[in-house]
C-alpha cells in the first residue's frame, strides 16, 4: 500500500494508508471516520480484501471457516452498510465487490471460501437494490490471474486448458474491468466474470 502511494499522481497529503482488521465492526467505523477526517467524504468502496488457503472438508476448523467468513464476507457487508449510508444520503458512491469464479463452481478443497464469495454474490445483488437509486453496487469475478498456492486443484496448466483464451489473466484486467464500473452509471447489480471465459467452458 505504501509503495502504491508513491506512484499515484497529485498531492501526497490527499491519499492515505490506514491498517485496520477488517473481521472488526468498531475498526471497520474507526477506519471510515480515519479516512473522512483526512480526505473527506468517500464516494468508492472495492471490497477487494480476501483470504484465500485450502480447508479439505475432512479437516477444516471451525476457525478457518469464521476467519474466511469473516474477512469474505462479514467486512464487505459492514463496510457497505457504514460507507453505502453515507453515499445515499449524498446522493452518489459506488461499490465493487471482488468475487470469484468459484462462487459458481466450487472447488472441493475450498469450501468455505467458495461459500463466501458466493454470499458475496447475493449480497451484492441485495445491496444494489437496499442502496438504489443512488449508489451503484457491482461484482467482479475473477478467473485465474495471479498464481495460486500449490495445490492440486488449481494447477496452472489446467486453469489455462479450462479457459476459452488460454491464458491467465493480469492484474491489468480487473483494474479495467474496476474501471469501466467506476465509469459506468447505469450499470448496478451486475456480476462481471473477467475469467477469459473460464465460466462457460
Amino acid at each position: 500500500a505504501k509503495q502504491t502511494i508513491q506512484r499515484l499522481p497529485g498531492k501526497k497529503s490527499r491519499h492515505l494508508v490506514v491498517q485496520a482488521d477488517l473481521k472488526n465492526v468498531s475498526a471497520i467505523k474507526e477506519l471510515v471516520n480515519k479516512a473522512e477526517k483526512k480526505v473527506g467524504p468517500v464516494n468508492v468502496l472495492v471490497n477487494n480484501a480476501a483470504e484465500f488457503f485450502p480447508t479439505p472438508l475432512f479437516s477444516a476448523t471451525e476457525e478457518e471457516w469464521d476467519h474466511l467468513l469473516a474477512l469474505n464476507l462479514k467486512a464487505p457487508f459492514f463496510l457497505s452498510q457504514v460507507l453505502g449510508e453515507k453515499m445515499k444520503s449524498t446522493g452518489e458512491g459506488k461499490i465493487i465487490n471482488l468475487v470469484d469464479v468459484s462462487a459458481e463452481r466450487p472447488w472441493k478443497s475450498f469450501l468455505p471460501y467458495c461459500a463466501s464469495k458466493a454470499a458475496l454474490i447475493s449480497l451484492t445483488k441485495g445491496l444494489a437494490r437496499a442502496l438504489s437509486p443512488e449508489v451503484q453496487v457491482n461484482g467482479i469475478a475473477p478467473g485465474t490471474v495471479l498464481s495460486p498456492p500449490e495445490h492440486v486443484e488449481m494447477d496452472l496448466n489446467a486453469s489455462v486448458e479450462k479457459s476459452l483464451l488460454k491464458r491467465i489473466g493480469k492484474a491489468e484486467d480487473i483494474v479495467k474491468a474496476v474501471e469501466y464500473l467506476l465509469q459506468s452509471d447505469f450499470v448496478t447489480g451486475t456480476i462481471l466474470p473477467v475469467d477469459g471465459g473460464r465460466s462457460i467452458y
